[in-house]
This record gives structure tokens, sequence and C-alpha cells, in this order.
């Protein structure tokens, strides 16, 4: 089995005498920023780490790598850091990335909207319920007569 390098010591030694290394100049830069980018997604990235990594980084050199992003990506970190900000949902791509940039220098997210409670009139107290037996239709009586009976004509009598 072979032994591992240590990346960052490479990446160091790249770093200190970039003039031995110009073949590689191009991927330097597309390998750092899909670094940072791929660090910067991270589930269990937290807001004081994300403006460590800015403050390491320098805050134009952030700018370039969080301008690279795609939307979706920047929209999903924001929306990570920041998720009760109420433009949110309806802001345009560029917001998402001055709005990440924001977050990694001093702004705080937005607050948890409060839950608004509507105003409820004060409950009356309930009436007594009444029992359908005591209603009109149930309280009538016989009188005796057949009223749905068709009418009988009476017959004259002659004579």
């Amino acid at each position: 089995m072979a032994l591992d390098v240590d990346g960052y010591a490479v990446l160091g030694a790249i770093a200190v005498v970039p003039e031995v290394f110009p073949d590689i100049r191009a991927d330097i830069a597309k390998t750092a920023r899909t670094l940072v980018t791929k660090q910067l997604k991270a589930k269990s990235l937290p807001l004081a780490r994300l403006r460590l990594i800015r403050r390491a980084l320098g805050a134009e050199t952030f700018a370039l790598i969080v301008d690279g992003m795609t939307d979706a990506e920047a929209k999903s970190l924001v929306g990570r850091f920041d998720k009760h900000h109420p433009e949110l949902k309806t802001a345009a791509a560029d917001w998402y990335r001055r709005r990440l940039g924001g977050l990694a220098d001093t702004e705080e997210p937005a607050e948890k909207p409060k839950a608004v409670k509507a105003d409820k009139p004060a409950a009356s107290p309930k009436p007594k319920a009444e029992r359908a037996l005591g209603k009109r239709p149930f309280a009538a009586t016989w009188d005796g007569k057949d009223h749905d009976a068709p009418a009988v004509k009476a017959k004259k009598k002659k004579g």
C-alpha cells in the first residue's frame, strides 16, 4: 500500500515557487476554486467557519470564488445560512451572491419572524343546547282529524 502525500505541503510548495510549475497554473486556480466551493457546500459548515474562510482568503478572492458559483449553489448556501430572510424566495440570482458575501463578512442572518396571532373576539358563553323533541315539529298532537285526506264532496239531497 502506497503512502499518501500531504496535500497541504504540496500545494504550499507550489505556492512558494509557482515559476517552477508554469504549466499547471490554470489547473491550480481551478482546483483551488473547486476545493473552496466544496468546503462551502459542506453540510456541517457553520456561519463562523464561513467567516473564517473569507478572512483566510481575503475579500477579493472570496468574492471571485462566490461569483464563480452557479445560481443554485449560491441560493442553496444563502438558504442554509439565512433561511428566514424575507427575500430568499423572490430574489434575483445576483442578490444571493451579495447576501452570501455579506453574511461571510459581518451581516447577521434574519431572525425567524414571530408568529402573528389573529385577535380572536372574546368567546361568548355557548347557549345551552336545546333538545329537538321540544321543537314545534315534534310537539304536534293528534286532534282526531285527518288533514291530509282528500276532501269529500257533499251530495245534494233531492226532495
